[in-house]
């Protein structure tokens, strides 16, 4: 790679002195690289002093031109370091031009610089004003929880083709920040728990044989990880979902309690039975007829499946999840014989449903 370089190097006459004498010294290193080395079987191996060295004259080089320590890409990628996506798309070119593969890359360019314009992308694929630990901060929680201790993030107005993407990196972050917290506090962890709504969405069954793995795979992957790793760095999972046959076998089996209620779909009956013992799936069988705010609980949080009835929460705390009152709206009555009327005025939905592309426009979730 660095013979490569040294033939791609040649310093022009609209150069500065400054940047002709940068590179000249450059390709001065890389030519007494190879004349030391050289024989019939010359060995590209080099002791740290002279890679050291090396780095000094490549960073005085790209500081001459204009560069910046931030322009460079980490060499792990793994490292969440900020960079824009302009620096991304340059990287792929120069890298694929450095090995000779311009062609075959450009359909993978394309890609890049489609999703990067995509303006419901932005808030995590541009340039943000926040750093890293503010996101933490934010998110996980401050010092001592100063600014609370429940974070909820609201994904559902998110384009369905992005929410994989958004949900993902998300869960990623929250992991690997927990297993540095450990690494960092001798041992200790923060302990931390991610609550899914509507699991069955990004913790969605897939298929190993499929050569091709999408998002919604991609981000089901991330959660079997943190299935299976994330208890020992304090990172637990609440999933709730109305369909668990859709659910990835691997994060189920790494389910330690489970809370059931009323389920009437026969596959996920079936599924359900598989998570007791032959003596006592009997009790499972009023599952279909359970009343609401009434659940089995079961697994490590309780010896025996046992009956549960959920508190009953004040109006105020109720989820929005009331059944559609078809009937009442239809006939203009509600079951106490009032009349009732639905205006719609769709002229302020347009305006709110506008005014929400802007707000994503500006990374404004």
């Amino acid at each position: 790679m660095i013979k490569k370089w040294r033939d791609g190097l040649s310093p022009l006459n609209e150069f500065s002195e400054e940047q002709s004498e940068s590179l000249n010294e450059v390709i001065i290193k890389i030519n007494s690289f190879e004349q030391s080395r050289s024989g019939n079987y010359p060995v590209w191996q080099f002791t740290r002093p002279e890679v050291i060295e090396f780095y000094g004259l490549l960073k005085k080089a790209h500081s001459s031109f204009g560069g910046r320590d931030t322009d460079v890409l980490p060499i792990d990628a793994d490292i969440p370091r900020k960079f824009e996506g302009n620096q991304l798309i340059k990287s792929l070119e120069a890298n694929a031009e450095l090995l000779k593969v311009t062609d075959h890359v450009e359909t993978l360019l394309m890609r890049v610089r489609s999703i990067l314009s995509d303006t419901r992308m932005k808030s995590i694929a541009s340039d943000s004003n926040i750093e890293l630990h503010e996101w933490l901060e934010n998110y996980i929680g401050d010092n001592k929880a100063s600014n609370g201790s429940v974070t909820v993030i609201d994904l559902s107005l998110v384009p369905a083709d992005i929410i994989h993407v958004l949900t993902a990196v998300i869960a990623r972050i929250t992991l690997e920040s927990l297993q540095r917290y450990r690494k960092l506090n001798d041992g200790k962890t923060l302990p931390t728990v991610l609550v899914m709504e509507e699991a069955h969405t990004f913790v969605k069954r897939y298929k190993d044989d499929n050569e091709y793995h999408g998002s919604a795979e991609v981000c089901c992957k991330v959660f079997e990880k943190i299935a299976r790793e994330g208890r020992k760095f304090g990172l637990g999972m609440v999933l709730s979902s109305q369909r668990p046959s859709e659910l990835s076998p691997t994060v189920l089996s790494q389910c330690n309690s489970f809370l059931l209620h009323r389920i009437s779909n026969e596959r996920d009956q079936e599924l359900v039975h598989k998570l007791v013992p032959d003596n006592l799936r009997g009790l499972l069988r009023d599952l279909p007829g359970l009343p609401s705010r009434n659940a089995f609980l079961l697994g490590w949080a309780s010896e025996l499946p046992v009956l549960v009835e959920m508190n009953h929460l004040p109006e105020g705390h109720r989820p929005k999840s009331n059944d559609p009152d078809y009937w009442d709206v239809w006939t203009g009555k509600n079951s106490k014989g009032e009349e009732i009327q639905r205006d719609v005025d769709w002229k302020q939905i347009t305006d709110d449903w506008q005014q929400l592309v802007n707000n994503v426009e500006n990374d404004d979730y």
